[in-house]
């Protein structure tokens, strides 16, 4: 028994993670891989804020912004933790609010939030400020003297929980699909 009980701890070391691991796959751009549970339970355990940080920005790379309520209540230790959580948190609320808007039909017109660099914020701007075309139920937002534009909509495939997307066209070309629930 203490020698399965041996065999057992020295694979669950073999298999732990570190923060230069986690640090690594950053650095590399595998973000999936620290968008993961495993990363989360390793933030629970060790508290380096750093890990929640780096976590957070791989969840947002991926668009699983689901995720982000770890980071969003986890970074409180410093200013800058907190400016994350804040960023996070601003994400994830305009997400929600183009969901509901989207799904339910609700009008957020007159809601002002601020600006980032990161898609569904973009999207959410113009779409707040009415800056789009309606084609039926797609809401199409064209970049100006450029042939990018963007399509936010329902999705038509039956999912147990709706969904909404945000497609990316270059030339009339899809280049990008992203869908948030």
């Amino acid at each position: 028994m203490k020698i399965l009980l041996t065999i057992l701890m020295l694979i669950s070391s073999v298999k732990a993670l570190s923060f230069a691991e986690i640090s690594n796959w950053y650095s590399e751009g595998k973000y999936k891989q620290i968008c993961q549970e495993q990363v989360e339970k390793f933030y629970i355990k060790t508290r380096i804020d750093a890990v929640l940080n780096l976590y957070g920005m791989a969840c947002l790379n991926t668009h699983m912004i689901n995720r982000l309520s770890t980071p969003i209540f986890g970074l409180t230790k410093s200013k800058q933790a907190r400016e994350n959580a804040a960023y996070f948190a601003d994400i994830l609320y305009k997400k929600k609010l183009l969901y509901y808007a989207v799904i339910d039909g609700v009008d957020i017109s007159y809601i002002r939030l601020p600006k980032s660099d990161y898609i569904l914020s973009y999207i959410f701007d113009r779409f707040t400020k009415g800056d789009y075309e309606k084609d039926n139920e797609i809401f199409i937002f064209k970049e100006p003297n450029s042939d990018t534009y963007y399509e936010l909509g329902k999705s038509e495939l039956e999912y147990e929980i709706p969904r909404i997307f945000i497609r990316t066209y270059k030339d009339d070309e899809l280049i990008n699909e992203i869908e948030y629930w």
